[in-house]
């Protein structure tokens, strides 16, 4: 399967660091585990390759190399159905997992923890809430202690309908640590019916006018405590499609974008399909842009014509695993883990007359190693865009040796050759020069 923006969510049931917050949403539960993936996953069920500590895996028993068969008296086949299972977990809920140990089956019974809240040294994190089409949405704001006044980086995160908060060594924390310790405050909110979000719509079976409503949501309650003029949104990925409509509408100080694209949608997936495995592996360039072109028409009829998978696959039976392989196609209604019509709005975004409307200052950073946004042309067009319509506006900024997930893993020629040596993608740590560019 290719990797667009729409498919970057790590398989990490991961926890956070702690931190004393008031919440009047329940808090959500964590498994605390980590499953093998990539090269690095056997067939058949999932393979835990790390139990966190204090979280309600190792209070339940489960070890490192355990397979989990079922979770909640439900079989389990793949990674992604013990991510639904735990998604759905509040603090406090009973958790049954069957899990196959060394070719012994064991039971494991118990309660699920809340997920520990999130804590940056020196500053204060609040948990609080955004109300949102009968529901609620969770938003986290950390201020730096002893600044009057900060400004704030609003958050927009990518495609997945996974939480916003990270691991204490994640890039969003991490990026969160280099913001605050230069006197900037960091703001982020859950998708519907993500994370703690709860009532109202949800994520996975959202388009992205809902998901849009949501972000803008947040926007007019964060307006509301800094005002517009210190606010600085910063577009991630498939957010990075999200900053720009809000800031056409309403501009804050600044809007940032990191590892986006411009073009259309479709053609940057057509694109996708032609060179990232070539980028990534070596892959044949030539054999993998033939291979796109025999898709390119079912791409065109997906994106461009709004069909549903199943319509397609009426016409044309052999674009059943054509579609299990570029889209993620679950076989339903979903692709790449959300319900298809959301993929399907993407080309249809004015995003070129958002940025051309966005009057405010406009930053465009793109990593060299981001083989996910795969060019850095796009980044390049959109400051220069900004720069044209407003003289002086428009910034664009490479940041070398850096990956799609702001993590440093050399050039593209040593990214290729360690995911050559490795089998799957190196992991890397967190560029602080993304902070550092953000804040100057």
């Amino acid at each position: 399967m290719r990797h667009p923006l729409a498919s970057t969510a790590l398989l990490v049931l991961a926890g956070l660091s702690t931190a004393a917050a008031a919440q009047t949403l329940p808090r959500r539960a964590s498994l605390g585990i980590a499953m093998a993936s990539g090269a690095n996953a056997p067939e058949g069920p999932p393979l835990v390759d790390r139990v966190l500590p204090g979280q309600t895996a190792e209070r339940l028993g489960l070890r490192q190399g355990d397979r989990i068969v079922a979770a909640g008296g439900k079989p389990v086949a793949r990674s992604q159905d013990v991510v639904a299972y735990a998604s759905g977990l509040i603090a406090g809920d009973p958790v049954e997992l069957r899990v196959d140990r060394g070719g012994k089956a064991v039971r494991l019974r118990g309660k699920a923890l809340g997920r520990p809240t999130e804590s940056f040294a020196g500053g204060e994190t609040v948990y609080g809430t955004v109300p949102f089409r009968g529901g609620q949405l969770r938003d986290i704001l950390v201020t730096p202690n002893g600044v009057a006044n900060p400004p704030v980086v609003y958050l927009i995160q990518g495609f997945t309908c996974t939480t916003v908060e990270s691991p204490a060594d994640g890039p969003y924390h991490r990026l969160g640590e280099e913001l605050i310790r230069r006197g900037i405050a960091y703001y982020r909110v859950e998708k519907p019916g993500v994370g703690d979000s709860a009532g109202g719509p949800r994520c996975v079976d959202t388009g992205y006018e809902v998901e849009l409503d949501a972000f803008r949501a947040a926007y007019r309650k964060l307006a509301e405590s800094f005002g517009q003029d210190r606010i600085f949104m910063l577009g991630h990925s498939l957010g990075g499609l999200e900053a720009p409509m809000l800031a056409a509408e309403q501009p804050p100080r600044g809007v940032a974008v990191y590892g986006t694209v411009l073009r259309n949608w479709a053609d940057y997936h057509h694109d996708v399909d032609v060179y990232q495995a070539y980028l990534l592996t070596g892959a044949d360039p030539a054999a993998e842009a033939d291979r796109a072109e025999r898709n390119r028409r079912r791409l065109e009829a997906f994106y461009l014509e709004r069909r549903a998978p199943a319509d397609i696959i009426r016409d044309d039976p052999a674009a059943a695993q054509a579609l299990r392989d570029v889209l993620a196609w679950d076989g339903g209604e979903r692709v790449f883990g959300r319900h298809y019509s959301f993929a399907q709005d993407l080309p249809h975004q004015p995003l070129i007359k958002a940025w051309r409307d966005a009057r405010t200052n406009v930053l465009a950073l793109y990593g060299e190693s981001d083989v996910v946004a795969l060019f850095d042309s796009d980044h390049r067009m959109i400051a220069d865009i900004a720069d044209f319509h407003r003289p002086g506006t428009g910034r664009y900024v490479e940041i070398a040796g850096t990956d799609h997930g702001m993590t440093l893993v050399g050039n593209r020629s040593e990214l290729r050759a360690k995911a050559i040596a490795a089998g799957s993608p190196p992991d890397g740590e967190f560029n602080p020069r993304i902070a550092e560019v953000l804040a100057d």
